[in-house]
């Protein structure tokens, strides 16, 4: 009987995660016989699906909107860059490098744990002033950060070509990749929340005058939190740079900041599940909208092309989603054990 409750526990643990990685797998099989586009969709998809749940580990957990979280994606895309390009193409590409890294060139894994440590040895350093700070203030903080970040990645013109755009990247994102590390990240989420960390930073979350009388350090656990965050939000920059194979600094500033912002709070914001479902649901109805906006043959009714159509369609969606579900697509909850199934008891 112990046994069986110790695997009905189990179960009940990993069920959560499971409920989730399954449709995403579904999603890629279903992809990988389809049409080009289709496949680049799912990819771009899955990579958003990292971006958000990344994002989550601290503004889902702590409660706090950062507006500067992609300068960790564009820390950890040009990081990547630069340990993954051959060294033949660095030499004409960028001839200023350090001779360390200008010789040096990694595979995708150690680049891609490289690359994401960066970004969040980055997040440590300024964690230590910015944690310190309420919330709103941290909010408005990230957004500087992401200003600075931007404006000196678009004039580093030795470390990262400046305002042209890096070329030469591999382009190793498959679909079967971007699907591996949106898999890792939503184990490592849940596994996040299940900590002492993770329950402490979601406690100061609902109520931090109570959070600090019980003795919660809300500047470390909240650290750790943003540390956590920028690693797999580098990770995601890594992924969408070995995707695009060719990028900019404007890939990784206003435009994909609010869209993640947006993904998550349409998903759900309190919860792994509405970080996972909220870029699946938007990647859907942006790819529908796209489709209609170009125009359609249908047999016997022919419809025209709607420019501009996926940018309204995609707000429209989002404000009903917003206003019948305030808390998101999940309502802020996760993916929980049937009740009706009960393992371990007869």
């Amino acid at each position: 009987m112990a046994g069986q409750n110790r695997i009905g526990g189990l179960a009940r643990a990993v069920f959560p995660f499971i409920a989730l990685a399954v449709p995403l797998a579904l999603i890629v099989l279903a992809a990988s016989s389809g049409s080009p586009v289709l496949q680049r969709e799912t990819t771009t998809m899955l990579i958003n699906v990292v971006l958000v749940v990344g994002f989550f580990f601290f503004a889902g957990n702590t409660g706090i909107l950062s507006f500067g979280h992609m300068s960790f994606m564009a820390i950890g895309a040009y990081a990547g860059a630069l340990l993954t390009v051959p060294v033949i193409q660095k030499a004409f590409l960028l001839p200023d490098l350090p001779s360390w890294l200008g010789t040096t060139e990694f595979t995708s894994l150690p680049a891609a744990l490289i690359a994401s440590a960066i970004a969040a040895l980055f997040a440590a350093f300024i964690a230590i002033p910015l944690m310190r700070l309420p919330g709103l203030a941290i909010s408005l903080a990230m957004f500087a950060v992401l200003v600075i970040v931007h404006d000196v990645i678009s004039n580093w013109d030795a470390l990262t070509r400046g305002r042209q755009s890096m070329i030469g990247v591999p382009t190793n994102t498959t679909m079967t990749v971007a699907l591996a590390g949106a898999l890792v990240t939503i184990a490592a989420a849940y596994a996040f929340k299940e900590t002492k960390t993770g329950l402490r930073v979601r406690a100061s979350r609902e109520d931090e005058i109570a959070a600090r009388s019980i003795g919660v350090n809300l500047a470390r656990d909240r650290g750790i939190a943003f540390i956590l965050s920028a690693f797999f939000i580098g990770l995601g920059g890594f992924l969408y740079a070995q995707f695009l194979g060719v990028f900019n600094p404007d890939a990784f500033y206003l435009n994909v900041t609010f869209i993640v912002i947006a993904m998550l709070v349409v998903g759900g914001t309190k919860s792994v599940a509405g970080a996972v479902i909220g870029p699946v649901a938007v990647s859907v109805l942006s790819y529908g909208l796209r489709q209609i906006e170009r125009g359609a043959d249908l047999g016997v009714v022919r419809v025209p092309a709607r420019p501009g159509l996926q940018e309204v369609g995609l707000a429209l969606a989002m404000l009903l989603i917003l206003w019948f579900r305030p808390r998101g697509i999940t309502g802020g909850k996760e993916i929980t054990w049937p009740r009706r199934v009960r393992l371990g008891r007869r």
